[in-house]
């Protein structure tokens, strides 16, 4: 464990270098402080809470400095306390780094203060804060040293939105130029990390909103909301458009998989200069979220005007071509590919497990065929129909576009149970809001036990009363049946929507890809599999930061590293350390990122933009968009409720750090 040697967070002083007891801050992973990177230990950390000193070697002075540099080069401009005061701090610093003329530390601690004090947004709030803790405690240490050209230094502006998003996204400043009236940039932001702009901004689980900060004082910031406007006025509007690419770089890239993270990916690597070609099992390009997610969330137009982004780039996709049935692995690399990604996602649906089930029934369908069935329907402009009552098991997403397509096409009433309570159901909650609206009857704390079956159809589900029981030692509530409480539900439909898996035959022995028990690809926080040359990413993988099937954001956030991975593979015959991605490895695994401590009541509310809606008796028999685009004023009014609630975070290693800096 990294031992700390000074340093101040919360404001707390922290001296162990002539204590007779050692301290720590509480709550601080200090464990996560051992390395950076490999053999390549941390020797100072700075951040909105302070800083913490490992290495008593280290020049605080100079450390400062770098950090303040980052800070002045955050600052927008648009508050003078923090333009003005960030360059006189920083002037300030470098004189004292000089060691040449007397510092007048005082003038130093008063902008910082004033800094802190006024400025209104998080850069000049928070980036002083580390230099006033040690204004205040350890001025001592602040003497002039010369540069250790030896160690490594790394530092990045963040904010709570931007960790809680897999793909990194720098939220505040695409809802800035919206704010501005630059749509264009706002997209063109966004494009850097992925291409599906507007289709995320329709889809996305918004694990960013839910780290708002805005929420402590009224509500969060509609941030997937203004995304979709920036991308419907700028990319689909065509106003933006791909820049031409020049494909400079003989090796070629085989991406397999031309749902969400192939794309994202191949988009990466073709901005890189690499050819790339998307092999796809299907007649189209899209994955799940074209025959996954039902055209009344995602309009299949949206989706193809974003994928013709990757075809305009250079990327070719060549369709009904399956790993394991059509090619293996070992044909791509002798087909002159130096690097291969594998995006297959889990494009097989499971069924409930329950005795005597017969899955051979005509009304017996797991979650993604169903929906499936239902795109292909609608697409040929002959949905199908449902006759008589149908029952959705399951309390996830796929369970509510189950229920809500099968709202559509029913003919009977649409049931959903799900055997924990809606609190616990992973759902989002507008998701259930909505279904309800159109006349989903729900049946929580409520378990499937089996079919019903009459003369080879069914005429109902058995299910049974589940109870919630005692938390265990994590706190968490299990749930187990109520004795005597089976009843059947009519229905002549059912659809188990409980998950997703990877086809179990995309893979053989030659292949040479190690995969866990549930047949996913196993990775390493590159993305790299076990055979070199190989990544994967999204729902077939198990890696760090995700097991099996994950989300649309989090699959595009693991290609745009995996496209860099490759890209160093390609350029230097391994991949090597990437330096934003170990930040928010550090953030999370120290606990470091914590909420606004600034009180709520210093804040002006502002309601949030509501999104308009076709009316729920309005889109029950239609598969019209049901949200829609905000419009410009909405989205200003919007916009104008972000925080900026920047933190700038900084780390010093004892030793360079290999393309971070």
């Amino acid at each position: 464990m990294a031992k700390l040697v000074y340093g101040v967070f919360d404001d707390v002083p922290y001296d162990n270098r002539d204590s007779t007891s050692y301290q720590t801050p509480p709550e601080i992973d200090l464990e996560a402080f051992n390395y950076f990177n490999k053999d390549n230990p941390i020797a100072l950390f700075c951040n909105e809470r302070g800083f913490l000193v490992f290495d008593a070697e280290v020049s605080l002075l100079l450390s400062l400095q770098k950090h303040f540099e980052k800070v002045a080069a955050g600052s927008c401009g648009k508050c003078s306390p923090c333009r003005t005061g960030s360059a006189l701090v920083l002037r300030l610093l470098n004189q004292a780094v000089l060691g040449k003329t007397a510092v007048d530390w005082e003038l130093m601690q008063e902008i910082a203060t004033q800094m802190v004090k006024t400025s209104l947004c998080g850069v000049g709030k928070t980036g002083p804060i580390p230099l006033l803790g040690a204004l205040k405690y350890f001025r001592k240490e602040l003497q002039p040293t010369p540069p250790d050209l030896k160690r490594g230094f790394f530092s990045t502006m963040t904010s709570p939105c931007i960790e809680a998003c897999p793909g990194l996204v720098n939220i505040p400043r695409y809802i800035d130029y919206i704010k501005d009236g630059h749509t264009d940039l706002s997209a063109n932001l966004v494009l850097r990390h992925y291409p599906l702009v507007g289709s995320c901004g329709r889809v996305c689980v918004r694990t960013c909103e839910q780290a708002c900060q805005r929420a402590h004082v009224d509500a969060p910031i509609s941030i997937r909301n203004l995304k979709r406007f920036a991308a419907d006025q700028a990319i689909a509007a065509h106003v933006l458009k791909p820049e031409p690419v020049k494909l400079e770089h003989e090796q070629r890239v085989a991406i397999v998989g031309a749902g969400p993270v192939g794309i994202a990916c191949s988009y990466h690597l073709l901005s890189l200069g690499y050819p790339c070609d998307i092999f796809e099992a299907k007649a189209q390009a899209g994955g799940m979220i074209r025959y996954g997610i039902p055209i009344y969330r995602l309009p299949k137009d949206t989706l193809q005007e974003e994928i013709n982004i990757v075809l305009q780039m250079g990327g070719k996709i060549i369709f009904n071509q399956c790993l394991g049935r059509d090619f293996h692995i070992d044909d791509l690399f002798k087909q002159g590919y130096a690097a291969v990604f594998l995006a297959c996602g889990c494009p097989q649906g499971s069924y409930l497990g329950m005795p005597d089930e017969d899955t051979s029934l005509a009304t017996y369908e797991n979650g993604i065929e169903f929906l499936e069935r239902v795109y292909a329907g609608v697409e040929a402009k002959n949905p199908p129909v449902l006759d008589g009552d149908v029952v959705v098991v399951g309390g996830g997403n796929v369970a509510m576009d189950c229920c809500r397509a099968a709202v559509r096409i029913a003919k009977g009433t649409v049931h959903v149970i799900y055997r924990r309570t809606e609190a616990d159901a992973p759902a989002d909650k507008e998701e259930i809001a909505a279904a309800k609206e159109e006349g989903v009857q729900f049946h929580f704390l409520c378990g499937q036990d089996s079919l019903v079956v009459e003369n080879g159809k069914i005429v109902g589900l058995k299910v049974q009363d589940m109870e919630q029981t005692d938390p265990d030692a994590s706190g968490r509530r299990g749930v187990r049946p109520i004795a005597n409480s089976s009843k059947i539900l009519p229905c002549q439909h059912v659809i188990a929507a409980i998950g997703q898996r990877t086809d179990p035959k995309m893979l053989c022995a030659a292949d040479k890809i190690e995969v866990n028990r549930k047949n996913c690809v196993v990775v390493n926080a590159a993305q790299e599999t076990s055979r070199p040359g190989v990544f994967a990413a999204g729902d077939c993988t198990a890696g760090p930061r995700a097991q099996g099937p994950t989300t649309l954001i989090m699959g595009m956030g693991q290609a745009y590293f995996a496209a860099r991975s490759i890209e160093r593979y390609l350029r230097q015959g391994e991949v090597s350390f990437d330096s934003r991605w170990r930040m928010t490895d550090l953030i999370n695994q120290g606990h470091l990122m914590q909420p606004d401590k600034e009180p709520v009541n210093l804040k002006v509310k502002a309601p949030r933009v509501p999104v308009r809606e076709l009316p729920a008796a309005d889109r029950c028999h239609s598969f019209a968009e049901v949200e829609q685009t905000m419009t410009p004023e909405e989205a200003w009014s919007e916009a104008a409720r972000c925080l900026r609630c920047y933190r700038i975070y900084s780390v010093v290693t004892a030793k360079h750090i290999p393309g971070g800096e």
